[in-house]
Formats: structure tokens, C-alpha cells, sequence
């Protein structure tokens, strides 16, 4: 059975991707999307899945310019940008030869919701359950995910957005996913704080160094589960 982290990121990577080799890139002609098994045509600097590839060689694609061949964009399961990409890598210590596959996907991923304040302390449960609450939470991931709609109106990264457009509209970029999806998820999580977040403030702890250290712990468990639920559903 999938777990609560993996439900959350079904609903909000419903627009985003399917696996952790899709991507997109930009060349002189525009965007490009390339989806494993579905459509499109792979970055044309690849000759092998992009899960194969290193975090060194993943943000030599990424700082290309936009020519013939291309810049690498948003990448694997969790399309992640370059400025993002090379964030989320120094903020865990990652080193650059660690390979770029689902395990060091679903922990960048993860990590992007430990990142935002407003994401963090609701689901951390150091807020109240609010609509007020919920909504700013829901807006932190609409920022991280282009595809997911804005929970209501406000003014976006290049104009003012309506309830469930994109937060980065007006660049090409449109919500798929309904805020009210997010927020359900969002509140999923949040009830199952006990499996998914434990440690991280129902211990009694207020240090919050300590509390990344038990959330991580609890995704490296998360991680395992995941990787025994993918082995299953292949083998089914």
C-alpha cells in the first residue's frame, strides 16, 4: 500500500511527471518535454536515462545555453530546476558524484517540504489545523510546482492569479492540479504526522536541527517502503 508521503505526491506531481526520467529542456526553437514511456523525445545530450546520471553531470546540462542542443530544465520526478537542483544538493551535503536516481530524487523532493516555513510548520503541527493555515501551506507548494493551482487570489510571480491558476502564469506555465486535491493531501499528511513526521515536535522537542534529523530518518524509512511498494507493483 502506498504510504502518505507517496499519495501526497501522486495528486501533486499529477501534472509534473510520471517517472524519475522525465524531463524537459529548452533549445533555440523553445521548450521541449520528454515523458518515459509516454511522449515527447529525450534531451538529445542523453544516452542513457537521466536517473543514470550523476548530480555533477545533471547541472553541466542544466547551465547550458539555450542553443541547438539545449539547456536541460526541469528534471526526473519531481522536475527540478537548476537554481532548485543545485540548492537542495549543497543544503543536504550531497556530493556532486552521488548518482541522480530515485533514492537521491525522492529525498531532494522531500526535502523541498521541509523548505518553505508556512509547508513546514503545518505539517509539522506547529500551527493550528486553520483554513488560514492550510491555505498558506497550500500556496508554498503551488510555488515549488507550477502545475499546482494557488488555494486563492493573489498576485503571482508575473501577474495577478485567480484560485487554481498557476502561480507562475502569464510564462507559458498552467495549473492542472486543484488546490483543494493539495489541501486534502496536505491534511492527510498532517493527520499522519505520527508515521510520516514523527519525532518532530509531538517528542516535546523544540530544536529544530533535531527536528530535520527525525524527519529525514523517518523519509529514509519512507524511501525503503517506497522502494519495496515500486518492486512489488513491477513485479504485479
Amino acid at each position: 500500500m502506498a504510504s502518505p508521503i507517496q499519495k501526497f505526491f501522486d495528486v501533486v506531481l499529477e501534472g509534473e511527471s510520471k517517472t524519475y526520467n522525465d524531463h524537459n529542456y529548452y533549445t533555440s526553437s523553445g521548450l521541449k518535454g520528454y515523458i518515459e514511456g509516454g511522449y515527447g523525445t529525450q534531451y538529445s545530450l542523453l544516452s542513457k536515462p537521466l536517473s543514470k546520471y550523476t548530480l555533477k553531470e545533471i547541472i553541466e546540462f542544466q547551465s547550458r545555453p539555450r542553443d541547438n542542443q539545449g539547456q536541460l530544465w526541469a528534471t526526473g520526478r519531481y522536475q527540478i530546476i537548476p537554481s532548485t537542483l543545485k540548492g537542495v544538493a549543497s543544503r543536504l551535503n550531497l556530493p556532486l558524484s552521488k548518482v541522480y536516481d530515485q533514492q537521491t530524487q525522492d529525498l531532494m523532493g522531500y526535502s523541498l517540504l521541509t523548505e518553505r516555513s508556512n509547508l513546514r510548520k503545518y505539517l509539522e503541527q506547529e500551527v493550528n489545523d486553520t483554513d488560514e493555515n492550510l491555505k498558506n501551506a497550500a500556496l508554498d507548494v503551488a510555488k515549488i510546482w507550477s502545475s499546482v493551482g494557488v488555494p486563492y487570489p493573489l498576485q503571482g510571480s508575473r501577474k495577478y492569479v485567480s484560485t487554481n491558476e498557476s502561480y507562475y502564469s502569464g510564462g507559458g506555465d498552467k495549473a492542472s492540479t486543484d488546490t483543494i486535491a493539495v489541501q486534502n493531501g496536505l491534511r492527510m499528511l498532517r493527520q499522519n504526522k505520527g508515521k510520516v513526521f514523527r519525532g518532530s515536535s509531538s517528542d516535546g522537542s523544540s530544536n529544530p536541527k533535531k527536528k530535520r534529523i527525525i524527519f529525514f530518518s523517518i523519509i529514509g524509512i519512507a524511501l525503503i517502503s517506497l522502494s519495496i511498494y515500486a518492486y512489488v507493483k513491477i513485479r504485479k
